[in-house]
């Protein structure tokens, strides 16, 4: 080989290792690109479904999962019981602010987040006053009705779901109460108010179990009972059972509904033109004979009739069903 051709083959020995050495340093470096993006695929971070939160502020980990500094403080959390909403433009404010990757996929993207609680539904509150009211000495049934809202009482989580009322006054000629209610304890009141109102005193009265008209005849069957508060109740309402039994209504009187005394009449016992039976007393003796009614007449009603032997006009007591006593 002359000299010519040894320069020429190391020539191109050395351009051979320059290609080789540039394979090599591309090839890293793909590797290194693909390593990276792995890397940032890996750490993307993404939008939590559940934003319940438990304590009293809002931390990173609370909107994001996979973010390194999970605990870094956004804010205050919102009341217990309570929800605050945000929306992509504050999500991606938040990340952009903290370096976390993450991106909304649209402009609706968002995240709801709630604060857990301890709800007392305002019913318990209500029983509470009622016992208060009852310990007072009322032995009557009544409602409550309140001055003031009586809402539900809402403590954070973790706290016991109780009550105590720490004041309370109670005026029976007025019927009216005021109350101091703390939760979950006089000890440790996380929750204060005032509540006023009054009691409505009940009373049951008969009423119709299904609705009559005139000339239908009142029996126990026919009767049922509501409750009505005492101070609503109108003049003239009938309270009892018995001043409805074996009545009348003078016009049709709805089931369910209080009942006026002057609606209420004697059932007719005997008609006009009725052939009734006359039953004469007179001492130890009792004489029947037949008669005609020439008036209506209820149980115990004075009616004229007619002695059909005698022909003659008399009066008598209606003393049940077509039956008239002359004594």
């Amino acid at each position: 080989m002359n000299k010519v051709q040894t320069l020429f083959k190391k020539h191109m020995d050395q351009i051979e290792l320059g290609i080789r050495i540039a394979l090599f340093i591309m090839s890293i470096s793909f590797g290194m690109l693909v390593l990276l993006v792995g890397v940032k695929y890996a750490s993307a971070a993404e939008l939590k479904t559940d934003g319940t939160l438990a304590g009293d502020y809002i931390r990173l980990g609370d909107v994001f999962e996979g973010v390194k500094n999970a605990d870094y403080v956004l804010g205050p959390a919102p009341q217990p019981g309570k929800d605050m909403i945000l929306n992509a433009s504050t999500l991606y404010k938040i990340a952009s602010s903290l370096d976390v990757d993450w991106k909304p996929n649209s402009a609706t993207e968002q995240i709801i987040l709630r604060r857990e609680a301890v709800i007392i539904p305002e019913s318990i509150v209500s029983q509470a006053i009622e016992n208060k009211i009852l310990e007072s000495g009322v032995d009557e049934e009544f409602n409550l009705t309140y001055t003031n809202n009586i809402q539900d009482i809402v403590l954070p989580m973790g706290e016991d779901q109780t009550l105590e009322i720490s004041a309370f006054n109670f005026d029976p000629q007025k019927d009216v109460f005021y109350a101091t209610v703390v939760s979950p304890s006089a000890q440790n009141p996380l929750k204060k108010f005032n509540i006023s109102g009054r009691i409505e005193r009940l009373i049951s009265i008969p009423v119709l179990s299904n609705s009559l008209k005139a000339g239908d005849v009142i029996g126990a069957r026919d009767i049922d009972y509501i409750e009505m508060a005492k101070n609503k109740i109108a003049n003239g309402v009938v309270l009892q059972e018995k001043d409805l039994m074996n009545m009348t209504p003078r016009r049709t009187i709805s089931a369910g509904k209080p009942i006026i005394i002057n609606d209420l009449d004697y059932p007719k016992m005997v008609g006009r033109g009725d052939n009734i039976t006359l039953i004469f007393e007179t001492g130890a003796m009792t004489l029947t004979v037949k008669g005609k009614s020439l008036q209506d007449g209820a149980m115990g009603d004075v009616v004229r009739v007619t002695n059909l032997d005698s022909n003659k006009s008399l009066q008598g007591t209606v003393t049940a069903g077509r039956e008239v006593t002359i004594r």
